[in-house]
């Protein structure tokens, strides 16, 4: 690899980094409603009368 292709990756990283940082409250966001949404599909499966285990391995 050359020395301008590191350089390159370098910048690319660097990019990604910033946009993560930039929109770190969304992707924190998300994973909290991610895992709302997960609690909700486990207990109404549990509701329904799956057992913890059976709703457990389909929220796999």
């Amino acid at each position: 690899m050359s020395h301008q292709d590191e350089d390159k990756g370098r910048v690319k990283l660097a990019v990604l980094v910033r946009e993560m940082r930039e929109n770190l409250a969304a992707h924190i966001e998300i994973a909290q409603l991610s895992a709302k949404i997960g609690r909700a599909k486990y207990l109404a499966l549990v509701a329904e009368g799956f057992t913890e285990q059976q709703a457990l391995e389909l929220c796999k």
